[in-house]
C-alpha cells in the first residue's frame, strides 16, 4: 500500500470496509494503485517503496502490459537508473536509448547516461522499457541526434589532430579518423535503410545541414588509390562523385555510393548536381592560384584517372549548359580566372591569353588554343579568346605583364617570351606608319639587364661607341637594357643609347703639354702616312673586308675614307698626358668612376681618369698621349683612326703606319687581313644559356616537381647527379609521365645541339612569377623621369653591345621514353631525401628496391595473364566453332557420322536413315558411308 494520507486500507470483511464502500469511497486494485500512487513521483519515494514497486512491476508485467493506462504511466515515470554509476537521478524510458541498438551503442559509445543501467539491462527489463518508450534509431529525432553526435565527434577529432597542409589546396585542415568516418557511413546507411519512413521535408531540411556525411576533400578515390582527405560534410555543402571535376578543391565529394541519397530527395536535402555556379567559380579560383602550377604538379597520374584536360572539358561542358543563365558580372569574374590548361598542361591560363592561331612560341604568356577545346569556341570567345596575335594584343600583353609582375625578376622562359613579343612588335611596326602609335615609345615595356620589366623610356642601351664608357662611369646612374635586345629593336622602341647621354671631355684643370715625338715616332711622319694614297687604299681594302663583321663601316667609299684620314692628319696631336671626365647629359653631372682593374701600374697614383687618346664628338680634336713602354703608339693610332672611321672595334692597321711607303697593300695581303666571309648571326638569349651554370637570380626561382609535365622549348635547370651545380637546358618536345609512373625519363638539350636522356628527378622547372602574382611596386620615377635624374639602384654591372636575335628553336625528335628501373628509382628517392636532410639506411633502401621490383614483376605477371586469357578465349571460341561444325544441320542435336554419296553432305545416323534425297542439294541418295571424327 502506498504511504499516502488519502489512502485507507482495510480487510474485505471488516466493518470499516463496508462503511467506506457505502460512503462511495473509490476502491482501488493493485494496477490502479500503481498508476495513481506508485509511478507518479517515483523518484522521490523511499528506497524500500521504490524497490517494492519495481518488484511488483517486474513480476506482474505479463498482466500489466495489456493495460494501456499502465503503459502511459510508465512512459511518464522517472524510474530508470542509467548506466552511469555516479549519476543519482532517475530517467524516463523515453529519455534513454535502447542498448540493444547497435548503431546507438556505437554512436554514443562513452555516453553512459544515454543508456539504462544496473538491473534495467536484463532482457526482462529491456522488454518493459521498450514497451514504455525506450528510443531506437528507427525514430527520426533519434537518427538526427545520431547525425549531430557524429558531427560533434568529427569536429572534436579535427581539433585534436595536428594541422597538416601537405597537398592542401584550399584551407588548412586535417582528416577525421577512419573510425569516425566509418561510423558516419553506418549512420547514413541506417537512414537510407528506413528512408521511406523517415522521409519528409522537415527531416530532410534538418539532415541536409548536419555535417555527418562521409566524404573526401581533394582528388577523389576513383581508381582504387587513396583519394582526398577524409572529412565529414553536409549535403548542402557537398557534391556528387560524378561532379568532382567541377568543385573538388572547394567542397567535399561524396565518393561512396552508399552515402548518395535517392534522387527524389536531393532538393529537400539541398544537394545540387551539378553544383551551383558560385561553387564552381570558387573552385576555379582556387586551382588557378599561381597559374595553377601547384595544382598541375600534384595532379595524379594513376591509370584511369581523369587528366587535367578532360577535367577542364567537363568544366566547359557545364558552363555551356548554364551560359545563358549567367549574368554579365558572373562572366566578368570568370574572365579573370585561369582555369584552361596550356603549354602541355604545365599551367592554367585565362581565356584572353589563348589565340585561335599563334605562330610563335610565347609560353608562358600566350598560347595557341588546343584543338581539344574547339567545341567550346563560343564560350571561350566570350571569355576573351582572340583569333590572332596582333601587334595591339602584343603591346597590351606587355603592359599587363609589367603591371602584374612589377619589379620581380623574369625567369629564363619568361625572358625568352618577352623578347619574342618585342621582336614581333618591332618587326610588325617597322613596316607600318609609326604615327599610328604615338604613345608606344613612351609606354614600351622592355626587360632590363636584371631581367625586370621596366619602361623603355627609363633605360639606355650600350651601343658600340658607348661600350667604351662602361668601365669608366658610375653604373648605378643607369638602368641598362637587357643585352639580348639588339640595337635595331632599341632604335624602334625609342631607347636612348649610352653614347647619346654620356660625353667624354678633357679635364680643363690640366694644361696639355704637346709633343712632336712620342718615343722615336715623329708626329710629322704619322701625318704624312695618313695623307699617303697607298695607305688610304690599304685601309679601304681592310674596311671592305671587315664590313661584313662591323655593320657601322659597311658603306664607306674610298673617297670618304680619304677625307676622314686627311681630317685625322690635320687634327692629330701628340701630348704628354691626358685626363678626361664623363658627364651625364643634359645637366652635365660628373659620373666618372674608373674601375680599379682598368688602371695600369704607372697610373696608380693618379686621382683623375687617365686615358691614351681622346676624340671629341665633332672630331675637331684628336689627341694621342704618350703610352707606357709596353704599348705601341701605332696601336693607339690605329684605334683612333678606327674610331674616326666609325668602327667600334679597332681595325688591324697598326703595322701599316710602320711599313715603308708604298708597301701597305702588300702588307695587307701578307697578313691576310682581307676576308670575303659575311657576318654570322650570333646566338643569344636562351640558346646562349644552354649548358651554362645558373645565374644567381635564377637559382632562387628553381622548383622541384618530379612528375610535372614540360612543354616544347621550355627552359629548365638540370644536373646529371646529386651534388652537381645546376645548369640550363631546354626540353625539345612536349613530355609528360605515363599513367602510374613514379618517375620518368625524357630528353633534354644539355648543350647546344646535344640531347641527353635525364630522370625527371634531375630536372627542375622555374617558378613563374609574372603570371598570377600580385602587382609589385615600381620605383616612382620609372615611367615619369629621364635617365639623367634616375634614382640610383644597385644592379649588376653590364657591358658589351647588344646581340643579334636568337635563332628559331629546333624541333626535337620524337622522344622514346625509357622505363625507370627499381634501382634508379631508389637512388632518386635517396637523393631527394638527402637533399632534405633525411638519410635512408641500407636496409630500408634494399626493402624499397625489393618492393618496387616485386611490383614490376606483378605488373608483368598481370600483363602475361591477360595475354594468356585472351589466347584461351580465342581457343575456346575456335573449339566451339569446330564443335558446331560437327553438329547435324537437320536435327541440331547429334554429331554427324554419315556422308551421303554422291554429293558428300553429312548427316547424323538417324537423319540419314530417314531421307532418300539429300536435304541440302536434293540429289538421290545412292548409298551412305560412315565417317569418324578425328
Amino acid at each position: 500500500m502506498p504511504y499516502d494520507e488519502r489512502c485507507l486500507s482495510y480487510s474485505t470483511g471488516s466493518v470499516e470496509f463496508s462503511l467506506l464502500r457505502a460512503l462511495g469511497v473509490s476502491e482501488l486494485h493493485d494496477q490502479q494503485i500503481l498508476i495513481r500512487f506508485g509511478l507518479p513521483g517515483f523518484e522521490g519515494k523511499p528506497e524500500s517503496e521504490k524497490e517494492d514497486i519495481l518488484i511488483y512491476l517486474y513480476t506482474n508485467w505479463q498482466d500489466l502490459r495489456m493495460d494501456s493506462s499502465v503503459i502511459e504511466a510508465l512512459k511518464e515515470a522517472k524510474f530508470v537508473r542509467n548506466a552511469d554509476e555516479f549519476c543519482t537521478y532517475l530517467s524516463k524510458p523515453k529519455d534513454l536509448f535502447d542498448p540493444g541498438d547497435a548503431l546507438l551503442t556505437s554512436v554514443f559509445s562513452g555516453e553512459r547516461k544515454k543508456f539504462p543501467g544496473e538491473r534495467f539491462t536484463t532482457d526482462g527489463w529491456l522488454h518493459i522499457l521498450r514497451k514504455a518508450g525506450l528510443r531506437t534509431a528507427t525514430e527520426s529525432d533519434v537518427i538526427l541526434e545520431c547525425a549531430k553526435r557524429v558531427e560533434f565527434l568529427g569536429t572534436e577529432c579535427m581539433k585534436s589532430r595536428d594541422l597538416d597542409d601537405f597537398e592542401d589546396l584550399s584551407n588548412t585542415q586535417s582528416e577525421v579518423s577512419m573510425e569516425i568516418w566509418t561510423l558516419a557511413g553506418s549512420v547514413v546507411e541506417a537512414i537510407f535503410s528506413n528512408f521511406a519512413v523517415l522521409y519528409g521535408n522537415n527531416f530532410c531540411d534538418l539532415l541536409g545541414k548536419i555535417k555527418c556525411i562521409p566524404a573526401e576533400f581533394g582528388f577523389p578515390n576513383v581508381v582504387g588509390k587513396k583519394g582526398g582527405k577524409r572529412v565529414l560534410t553536409s549535403y548542402n555543402e557537398a557534391i556528387l562523385l560524378k561532379d568532382w571535376p567541377l568543385a573538388w578543391s572547394y567542397v567535399p565529394i561524396i565518393s561512396r555510393q552508399s552515402a548518395v541519397p535517392p534522387e527524389y530527395s536531393w532538393g529537400s536535402l539541398q544537394l545540387r548536381s551539378p553544383p551551383a555556379f558560385p561553387t564552381v567559380l570558387k573552385h576555379l579560383q582556387i586551382i588557378g592560384r599561381n597559374g595553377g602550377e601547384d595544382t598541375l604538379a600534384h595532379w595524379p597520374t594513376a591509370s584511369g584517372m581523369m587528366t587535367i584536360d578532360e577535367a577542364s572539358c567537363e568544366v566547359l561542358k557545364y558552363l555551356d549548359k548554364i551560359w545563358n543563365s549567367l549574368s554579365s558580372s558572373d562572366i566578368m569574374e570568370l574572365q579573370r580566372v585561369p582555369f584552361i590548361p596550356a603549354a602541355n598542361g604545365t599551367r592554367l591560363v585565362t581565356a584572353n591569353l589563348l589565340f585561335a592561331r599563334l605562330t610563335i612560341n610565347l609560353s608562358p604568356f600566350a598560347f595557341e588554343l588546343p584543338t581539344l577545346y574547339l567545341p567550346f569556341l563560343k564560350i571561350l570567345k566570350d571569355l576573351g579568346l582572340q583569333d590572332i596575335f596582333s601587334i595591339a594584343s602584343a603591346r597590351d600583353l606587355l603592359l599587363n605583364l609589367q603591371r602584374t609582375c612589377g619589379y620581380q625578376r623574369l625567369n629564363p622562359n619568361e625572358l625568352r617570351a618577352v623578347l619574342e613579343i618585342l621582336y614581333f612588335i618591332c618587326d610588325g611596326t617597322i613596316g607600318e606608319d609609326m604615327s599610328n602609335w604615338p604613345n608606344w615609345t613612351s609606354e614600351a615595356i622592355v626587360p632590363d639587364d636584371s631581367c625586370r620589366l621596366v619602361h623603355a623610356i627609363s633605360c639606355v642601351y650600350i651601343d658600340s661607341h658607348g661600350s667604351r664608357f662602361v668601365k669608366c662611369i658610375d653604373p648605378s646612374r643607369f638602368r641598362f637594357i637587357h643585352p639580348d635586345l639588339p640595337e635595331r629593336l632599341c632604335i624602334v622602341l625609342g631607347i636612348k643609347k649610352l653614347s647619346d647621354v654620356v660625353i667624354e671631355e678633357l679635364d680643363h684643370q690640366e694644361h696639355l703639354q704637346t709633343l712632336d715625338y712620342i718615343g722615336s715616332v715623329p708626329l710629322v711622319a704619322i701625318r704624312e702616312k695618313l695623307l699617303s694614297k697607298s695607305l688610304q687604299g690599304a685601309v679601304w681594302t681592310v674596311v671592305n673586308s671587315m664590313s661584313g663583321y662591323i655593320p657601322a663601316i659597311k658603306n664607306l667609299s674610298l673617297g670618304t675614307i680619304q677625307n676622314l684620314l686627311e681630317a685625322v692628319a690635320e687634327k692629330l696631336q701628340f701630348v704628354k698626358c691626358l685626363h678626361t671626365r664623363f658627364l651625364l647629359l643634359p645637366k652635365s653631372v660628373d659620373i666618372t668612376q674608373a674601375a680599379k682593374d682598368s688602371i695600369i701600374p704607372e697610373w696608380v697614383d693618379g686621382s683623375m681618369h687617365r686615358t691614351l687618346y681622346f676624340i671629341n664628338r665633332s672630331n675637331t680634336s684628336i689627341l694621342v698621349a704618350e703610352p707606357p713602354p709596353y704599348i705601341s703608339v701605332f696601336d693607339v693610332i690605329a684605334i683612333v683612326v678606327s674610331l674616326v672611321l666609325g668602327s667600334p672595334t679597332p681595325l688591324p692597321i697598326g703595322s701599316l703606319f710602320v711599313c715603308p711607303g708604298g708597301s701597305e697593300t702588300a702588307i695587307v695581303d701578307i697578313l691576310k687581313l682581307c676576308s670575303d666571309k659575311q657576318e654570322m648571326e650570333a646566338t643569344s638569349g636562351s640558346n646562349g644559356l644552354i649548358g651554362k651554370e645558373l645565374l644567381p637570380q635564377d637559382v632562387h626561382q628553381v622548383q622541384f616537381h618530379p612528375l610535372r609535365p614540360f612543354y616544347a622549348g621550355e627552359m629548365v635547370a638540370w644536373r646529371s647527379q646529386n651534388g652537381e651545380k645546376l645548369k640550363y637546358g631546354r626540353v625539345p618536345d612536349d613530355v609528360r609521365p605515363s599513367a602510374g609512373q613514379a618517375l620518368y625519363r625524357f630528353k633534354v638539350e644539355t648543350s647546344t645541339g646535344v640531347m641527353q636522356p635525364l630522370l625527371s628527378s634531375h630536372v627542375f622547372s622555374f617558378r613563374s612569377i609574372a603570371m598570377g602574382s600580385e602587382p609589385a611596386p615600381m620605383p616612382m620615377d620609372d615611367s615619369h623621369t629621364g635617365v639623367h635624374n634616375r634614382t640610383p639602384v644597385e644592379m649588376p654591372e653590364t657591358s658589351g653591345s647588344g646581340k643579334a636575335r636568337s635563332s628559331q628553336l629546333q624541333a626535337g625528335k620524337e622522344l622514346q621514353y625509357g622505363r625507370v628501373s627499381a634501382g634508379e628509382l631508389v637512388q632518386a628517392v635517396q637523393e631527394m631525401l638527402s637533399a632534405a636532410g633525411i638519410y635512408m639506411d641500407v636496409e630500408k633502401q634494399s626493402l624499397l628496391q625489393k618492393t618496387l621490383t616485386l611490383q614490376e614483376q606483378l605488373k608483368e605477371s598481370q600483363t602475361s595473364l591477360l595475354l594468356e586469357q585472351e589466347k584461351a578465349d580465342v581457343a575456346a571460341k575456335e573449339a566451339d566453332t569446330a564443335k558446331a561444325a560437327w553438329l547435324c544441320r537437320v536435327c541440331l542435336t547429334a554429331e554427324v557420322d554419315i556422308t551421303i554419296v554422291p554429293c558428300g553432305h553429312v548427316l547424323c545416323r538417324r537423319c540419314s536413315s530417314a531421307v532418300s534425297r539429300c536435304p541440302f542439294c536434293r540429289l538421290q541418295v545412292s548409298k551412305t558411308m560412315r565417317i569418324f571424327r578425328p
